[in-house]
């Protein structure tokens, strides 16, 4: 046995590798990024305008929405991390596996994860398609409706707390993103299905669900620019123009958002960090946009991390809310992102937790994101 044989028997095995890296990554990337990323200051509050066609995420299903339980993607997608929702109202939990010598003196922290997808950002070229070419992104859709002891279901009739029965609504949709975004956007939408029933009288109530919402599906159709922007800009009211108007420095951007909406001072980060969330899981915008909504993100706070699989990290932030009874609860809002790329893989939203009814683990709403370059489109 020679000398190099020797040291390999000897040397000891290290846990946690992956870990490790995405630790790593995220500190490399995250001095990186902050080299470019100034001071935030705060503006003054302005009213909120609800943004109709990007935030309304109501227990109303429409397609290309949100997922639930084992549904995946139908092509490429990445195995999402489970997140189960806070049980009552307090500070989020620190990531529950044991940290490894290496990153014990520089934990992962959720500034550090949005600094580096920024990174990643900025230089990700797998959102760039030529003339000719689309994006594809393909979301992978559900949401739970909870049904009241009267039989009536959606936003305002039954929540987790109250529910009686419930059940999970799923579909899969397609967006289109053509190489000049300010051109036609494409969808494709299928019928809505259901999948895991919750409560005795879920089956019956379910069924006459399906049939008032049988027509939640769509050909495929265009909009130039995109869907309608949170709110519209001097460059027009389509997401394209939404992504081109926004301030590109991190703290104006902040203040920006802050001038479009009413964000009472215990909320505002939340408002301001999930609209950002929501804008980056379209998977559009230059890499410049995508930079600076990742740096804007870094300066919130609230944020913390919950899981971390190699370049795949779920952060989360908790909310506390009035359930559909007016008892103080709390809301968790989740993004897993892939650090390489800087994308948004998966996105939830659990509000209340200890249901009789319907496992902790399974959020109220969950999209999962998958996102691909093609030839064409419909």
């Amino acid at each position: 046995m020679n000398i190099f044989e020797k040291v390999q028997e000897t040397r000891p095995e290290v846990e946690g590798a992956d870990e490790n890296i995405s630790v790593a990554r995220a500190l490399l990337l995250t001095a990186i990024a902050a080299e470019q990323q100034p001071a935030r200051p705060r503006a003054a509050r302005r009213p909120w305008i609800v943004a109709g066609g990007l935030l309304g995420i109501g227990a109303a299903v429409t397609a290309g929405v949100l997922v639930v339980g084992g549904l995946t993607p139908t092509t490429g997608g990445v195995e999402a991390v489970p997140v189960a929702p806070r049980p009552s109202v307090g500070p989020s939990p620190l990531p529950t596996s044991e940290p490894t010598a290496e990153a014990t003196s520089e934990p992962l922290t959720a500034a550090g994860v949005f600094g580096a997808a920024g990174a990643s950002a900025g230089a990700f070229t797998g959102l760039t398609a030529a003339p000719g070419q689309y994006v594809r992104v393909t979301t992978a859709t559900a949401t739970i409706v909870y049904s009241g002891a009267d039989g009536t279901w959606g936003e305002y009739a039954a929540d987790r707390s109250s529910a009686t029965s419930a059940w999970t609504v799923s579909s899969n949709t397609e967006t289109y993103l053509p190489a000049d975004q300010y051109g036609e956007w494409r969808y494709v939408g299928r019928p809505v299905q259901l999948g895991d029933l919750y409560g005795a009288d879920a089956g019956a109530r379910s069924q006459k669900y399906l049939q008032e919402v049988a027509h939640s599906s769509y050909d495929p159709y265009g909009v130039s620019g995109g869907a309608g922007a949170p709110w519209p800009t001097t460059a027009g009211d389509s997401l394209a123009a939404f992504y081109e108007a926004m301030p590109k420095d991190p703290a104006q951007l902040i203040v920006w958002i802050d001038e479009h909406q009413e964000t009472p001072p215990e909320a505002d980060d939340a408002k301001v960090g999930w609209l950002l969330v929501d804008l980056l899981a379209r998977n559009g915008g230059s890499p410049e946009a995508r930079a600076a909504m990742y740096a804007s993100l870094s300066m919130l706070e609230g944020f913390v991390v919950i899981a971390a699989v190699g370049d795949l990290v779920t952060v989360a932030l908790d909310t506390p809310v009035d359930d559909l009874a007016g008892n103080l609860t709390i809301q968790r809002r989740t993004a897993t992102i892939d650090l390489a790329s800087g994308l948004v893989t998966e996105t939830t939203m659990t509000t209340g937790s200890g249901s009789a009814l319907v496992p902790d683990a399974v959020p109220d709403q969950r999209s999962v994101y998958s996102t691909t370059v093609v030839n064409g489109a419909p």
